[in-house]
């Protein structure tokens, strides 16, 4: 039993470097930002009184009324006499501003928490709209909330205001809960596809192969190739559904990340869902790259503190 406990201690606690932890904050940082910038053509649209599901049919049947949201900012703020789209605009800004600080490092906890509460409330206020991207988005500002990520490559370290202590077990347990969560979500994926029919005939792929409202390229030949879908119908569930068990067997752990990164890009390319592939493809990076490739990882931590553009900006600062 003292073996089977200081396994699992070791496993959850042992202390480790906490830079992945440091490029997880700037990734979802310039993925915010990015995301921002590819919706901001259509932002009032989207979040607006008047977008394309008007506040009060959302707030009604979208929202959860009991947690914040734009609308009820401004029904609270109604008697000041302040429009509905000065608010969006205030939101947005404090959203955008906490995201710029999150990736830079600057007052990196408090910025975390108003990027998490402001995409909060934007979420609450067009939930019409959201899908897997908006959620691991929230998902990752979560995560952050609570993870030792500004001991590299932020101003905050730059400026003293965080622990020298770059080795410790809070990073390794928030890495762990991230890889836990991880196996969690593609179980559940893989588990739900084998209850119905359309994964195991392979139809579901073929359905988004030859449904021109998802797929991105004219796939319409594979008509004539039945056992192409059908194949990656099965690698689809054995890779999703056996995620937990081979990520963590040595033998398999490589094959297994490269083939879930696969996933995600073939769902980003051949669906359009760009950015859900690139935040799930975030995720594994930042929970398990570092275990999986420790020397590619070594390297890469090298260069981005010392030689890459960001480290520079920070030495120059």
């Amino acid at each position: 039993m003292k073996t089977i406990a200081a396994s699992i201690h070791n496993f959850l606690f042992s202390p480790m470097d906490s830079f992945p932890l440091s490029f997880f904050r700037i990734a979802v940082g310039l993925f915010g930002l990015l995301q921002f910038l590819l919706l901001s053509a259509n932002w009032l649209q989207l979040y607006g009184v008047n977008g394309y599901v008007e506040w009060f049919i959302s707030y009604e049947l979208f929202s959860i009324k009991e947690l914040p949201s734009i609308v009820s900012l401004a029904n609270f703020l109604l008697p000041l006499g302040i429009s509905d789209n000065a608010i969006v605009a205030f939101v947005t800004g404090i959203y955008v501003l906490s995201l710029m600080g999150v990736t830079v490092g600057w007052r990196t906890k408090p910025m975390i928490f108003m990027a998490w509460l402001t995409h909060f409330m934007l979420c609450n206020t067009a939930m019409a709209f959201g899908y897997g991207v908006e959620t691991f988005m929230h998902v990752s500002l979560f995560y952050l909330l609570f993870a030792p990520c500004s001991q590299y490559l932020s101003l905050d370290a730059l400026a003293h205001r965080v622990s020298d202590d770059k080795i410790n077990s809070q990073a390794r347990f928030m890495v762990r809960i991230m890889q836990l969560h991880l196996c969690v979500v593609y179980f559940n994926a893989g588990f739900a596809k084998m209850l119905g029919v359309d994964w195991w005939q392979g139809e579901a792929v073929w359905y988004i192969f030859g449904n021109t409202n998802y797929s991105q390229f004219n796939l319409q030949f594979l008509a004539d190739l039945p056992f192409i879908p059908k194949t990656l119908s099965w690698w689809t569930l054995v890779i999703e559904t056996a995620f937990p068990i081979f990520m963590y067997l040595k033998r398999s752990r490589k094959f297994w990340i490269v083939n879930i990164v696969m996933l995600h890009v073939g769902i980003g390319l051949i669906m359009g869902l760009y950015m859900f592939g690139l935040i799930m493809i975030i995720l594994n990076v930042a929970a398990f790259t570092w275990m999986i490739f420790p020397k590619q990882w070594a390297h890469f931590q090298q260069w981005a503190c010392e030689k890459s553009p960001l480290a520079r900006r920070f030495q120059i600062a």
